[in-house]
């Protein structure tokens, strides 16, 4: 029993001393260096935020430019067959 109370007493010490070190190494940090970090990732989210916005668009053109591709071919069919009809 004193074994596990031995392993357990370890295990929970090097732990603690991990979680503190954490701590320590986010705290030694300057000011400059945490606001760099930050506007660091922000940068990398407006990134992909852009580029996610221009996929898009290029998608919505191709499907603007594929219908106005078709509604010109409308407009020529309906033209043609108000030539032809106004001819006979």
């Amino acid at each position: 029993m004193s074994n596990k109370k031995l392993i357990i007493g370890v295990a929970s010490g090097v732990a603690l001393l991990t979680a503190v070190g954490i701590l320590l190494y986010k705290k030694k940090k300057t000011k400059k260096e945490r606001f760099i970090d930050e506007a660091e990732h922000l940068a990398e989210n407006f990134k992909s935020k852009l580029n996610n916005l221009q996929r898009k668009a290029q998608k919505e053109f191709k499907n603007v430019s594929s219908s106005g591709e078709e509604l010109t071919n409308v407009a020529k069919e309906r033209v043609n067959d108000w030539l032809s009809k106004a001819g006979n």
